[in-house]
């Protein structure tokens, strides 16, 4: 009898499920890491490290608030993926300006948003980079999915490399995340006769679409119903708008004398249009409606193509000028 026990429990402590194998040189999250994990890291040359900043705000009925996390956290990752030994500090879900706290945008004032000043932002950004550069990292990519703060990474970026390039870490601020990723974002728009522009639009919304984990996750499908509130711009305007802005940066790059710019252009409410039906106060400008995945997944290739790309060619120039000073 004894034995016959014996051999049932042998029998179940063998059928038990082996632990999981977590292969750590797939993570590129480096809150995912143990610090015994990441020192091996480092020294096995994963010196690169990408800082992102995400954003909580409203972005209509349709979207959730964490949007901006979620989208920076992911295009973060295929970043990191796509340039090689490359880690993913973890992303700050507070920005500047969150929508609904900034009472200088036009936007519905909506609870759920989460704002930082613009000042704290900086310091939290400078913090961030210095841990970072603490941590043993030699390239620090600072970057952001929310426009709110854009500034303040730019400058804490440049005033880290000041204090650190002695040692032998860069710091950079990657402006086409945001900055060129949009206006590209809305030439595609206007390429394939979509809406253009806006907040908790076409752009979130499609991304948030291919992006989630599960149907509604992310997205309630409300999107192809819900009233919106026009962006005021038609795409002839928005293109002409354009137009006008890279003639204008054109000639100022060839050391021409131009007027004041009157604003961006392509992007925003742009000038107010008579025939625009009312305003509807719900946290969106800009159509969401025809939304897709298949339009998420083009958009995520403009994003984190323009990462990459500027990534490599300002650390090629800015390491390849070290190695000859």
């Amino acid at each position: 009898m004894n034995k016959i026990l014996a051999l049932a429990t042998l029998a179940s402590l063998s059928a038990s499920p082996a632990p999981a194998q977590v292969n750590v040189a797939n993570i590129v999250d480096m809150e995912l890491l143990t610090h015994t994990e990441l020192s091996q890291k480092l020294k096995d040359g994963w010196t690169s490290v990408l800082l992102v900043t995400g954003g909580t705000e409203e972005r209509g009925p349709q979207d959730v608030l964490g949007g901006h996390t979620m989208m920076a956290h992911s295009h973060a990752d295929m970043i990191a993926r796509k340039l090689g030994k490359t880690l993913v500090a973890p992303v700050l879900p507070i920005a500047v300006n969150a929508t609904g706290l900034n009472a200088s945008r036009e936007m519905a004032d909506q609870p759920g948003a989460m704002q930082m000043p613009a000042d704290v932002f900086k310091q939290v950004q400078l913090a961030e980079i210095d841990s970072l550069a603490r941590s043993g990292f030699k390239d620090i990519y600072v970057m952001g999915d929310h426009g709110g703060g854009q500034a303040e990474m730019k400058d804490a970026a440049e005033e880290m490399d000041k204090k650190w390039t002695a040692k032998g870490t860069r710091v950079y601020y990657v402006s086409d995340f945001y900055n060129k990723t949009h206006d590209d974002v809305d030439m595609y728009l206007y390429e394939h006769k979509l809406p253009i522009a806006g907040h908790g639009a076409m752009l979130e919304t499609s991304i948030m679409l291919y992006l989630e984990p599960s149907p509604g996750a992310w997205v309630r499908p409300i999107y192809k119903t819900m009233p919106f509130d026009p962006t005021g711009q038609t795409p002839e305007q928005w293109k002409a708008a354009r137009d006008a802005r890279m003639a204008r940066q054109a000639a100022i790059a060839a050391g021409q004398t131009v007027p004041a710019a009157a604003g961006r252009g392509g992007g925003g409410r742009g000038a107010a249009d008579p025939n625009a039906p009312p305003r509807v106060n719900n946290g969106v400008t800009g159509d969401p409606r025809p939304s897709t995945k298949e339009i998420g997944k083009d958009l995520i290739d403009i994003i984190v193509n323009n990462g990459v790309n500027e990534i490599r060619k300002m650390t090629a120039d800015r390491r390849g000028k070290a190695s000859q000073d």
